[in-house]
């Protein structure tokens, strides 16, 4: 259970305790307690990109944190795969080194960005149940209907049917909703059609018949050139909602004794007790708060721990060739002339190291700075 820092320090001065965790500051008692234990409730606030996070009591709150989930890591696979590729095309004839396309072996596989999301949270989980002794874990959790998110009027039969039933294929439905006619708006259109991405691949953008329209060949080439804008609207990207449905199901199954909630219980229970909106207070609320009394709001983020990809190729300059793992590693904690300071990362293959201070940013020599504490992948302040 939480302690004051004055009582911690007692403790480990008077060697009753050892420390068993910096980040968040965690000791362990050396000799033997009466057993009991409160009965702890951890409330989870999930979501795609913010998770809150609340460890309630029956008399107060214990802990409460907001976790800032990454959201780049598909975007980084993709610039991954085009070093890889690159490299690919200078050893044509070399033997492939795993086999990732057999059909046994993909099976049941999730997508990375979604498979870093659902393994940080039980992570997450886990390491709470590891530093305070949780008794019950409250999920809040949404259920997503993708069809009726498109198209809020679906009912009975039309989500077997769908939009694109009886046409051959996507183009061919694209081409008879538009009548045939290029959606410019502008005059001097060319019979030869083509189906144009609203929102392009490259940004996000799906084959998904709501981000398809029809242009003819002259304004879609003027249109990818930049000379004029298309006025329709985009279409909304369900990304998030796909992937909350899959966090859920995979939630509950890893955790079958936790218990399931839902927004409108939190949202009624939050008018109840006259609490504002954030994430921290609906993982309160979700834990069972009321009027307890609340701790103040901690900040978790996530770390990278290492950068596979050894080699980089840049137009203008050098091959990147990385060929150790450096022992400073960004947001480590470091300590340069007896000031502690957080490493943004290594400069000129390991000689210097980029440090910060708040707002202030240096770039000064290994040789002259100590490592203070290496952060794990879950950064707690």
């Amino acid at each position: 259970m939480p302690c004051s820092p004055r009582k911690a320090r007692m403790l480990i001065i008077e060697n009753k305790a050892t420390v068993i965790s910096r980040s968040p500051f965690t000791i362990k008692l050396k000799y033997g307690s009466a057993g009991y234990k409160q009965e702890l409730t951890l409330g989870v606030d999930t979501g795609h990109s913010k998770v809150g996070l609340s460890i309630v009591s029956k008399t107060k709150e214990v802990f409460s944190a907001i976790a800032t989930l990454r959201n780049d890591i598909s975007n980084k696979i993709t610039t991954k795969k085009i070093y890889r590729r690159a490299r690919r095309g200078r050893l044509r004839h070399r033997k492939p080194r795993f086999l990732n396309r057999n059909s046994s072996i993909r099976k049941g596989r999730l997508a990375p960005s979604i498979q870093w999301k659902i393994d940080t949270y039980v992570k997450l989980i886990n390491k709470l149940k590891f530093l305070m002794p949780i008794t019950n874990i409250v999920l809040e959790t949404g259920t997503f209907d993708m069809n009726k998110l498109n198209n809020p009027d679906i009912k009975n039969h039309q989500y077997q049917k769908g939009v694109k039933y009886g046409f051959e294929n996507t183009k061919a439905y694209i081409l008879t909703r538009d009548d045939y006619k290029c959606q410019c708006g502008k005059k001097g259109c060319v019979s030869k059609l083509e189906v144009h991405h609203i929102i392009y691949r490259s940004n996000g953008g799906t084959n998904n018949p709501n981000n398809l329209i029809t242009l003819c060949s002259k304004h879609h080439k003027a249109l990818h050139d930049g000379k004029f804008k298309l006025n329709v609207k985009k279409q909304t990207i369900l990304k998030a909602a796909t992937t909350m449905n899959v966090i859920r199901t995979k939630l509950l199954n890893i955790f079958p004794g936790a218990i399931e909630t839902f927004g409108y219980v939190t949202k009624t229970n939050r008018y109840k007790y006259d609490i504002e909106k954030t994430h921290t207070n609906d993982a309160f609320v979700i834990a069972g708060g009321k009027v307890q009394e609340r701790e103040s709001e901690r900040s978790i983020n996530f770390k990278r721990k290492n950068n596979r990809s050894i080699q980089k190729n840049r137009n203008g300059f050098a091959t990147a060739i990385r060929r150790q793992r450096y022992k400073i590693q960004p947001k480590d904690i470091i300590k340069f002339e007896g000031k502690n300071y957080v490493s943004i990362g290594i400069q000129n293959k390991g000689a210097y190291l980029k440090i910060k201070d708040g707002l202030k940013t240096l770039v000064k020599s290994v040789k002259k700075i100590e490592i203070v504490f290496h952060q794990k992948g879950i950064i707690f302040s």
